[in-house]
């Protein structure tokens, strides 16, 4: 079901667009480094959510964002980009299962 224009139903209740930037929010206050890192992380976080709410993939991103936030956003490890995170991860060997079900969803799969 799909609750704002435009969105695609592919079966699924989607989180709204609204809803999925609250999130980059929270990812982006809880991983920051500085200010400045925290408004950059929440915006190229945005930027991304429009792609992933497009594609019908905002619960899947969410997963993600939430697996970051959790595993590998520790009181040391403060990042100053989202592409950080997906570093800290791959060396961590934290949210592989999150990650490749979003790219899946991103891919059309």
């Amino acid at each position: 079901m799909c609750f704002w224009a435009g969105c695609k139903d592919k079966g699924t209740a989607k989180e709204k667009p609204a809803g999925i930037e609250q999130r980059c929010e929270l990812l982006a206050k809880a991983c920051g480094d500085e200010a400045k890192h925290v408004e950059k992380i929440g915006n190229e976080c945005k930027a991304a959510a429009k792609k992933h709410v497009e594609k019908g993939c905002a619960d899947k991103a969410t997963a993600v964002y939430d697996c970051y936030e959790k595993e590998v956003c520790g009181k040391d490890d403060k990042v100053w980009a989202v592409d950080d995170l997906r570093v800290l991860a791959e060396r961590q060997n934290k949210c592989g299962a999150e990650r490749t079900a979003l790219k899946e969803c991103l891919a059309g799969k």
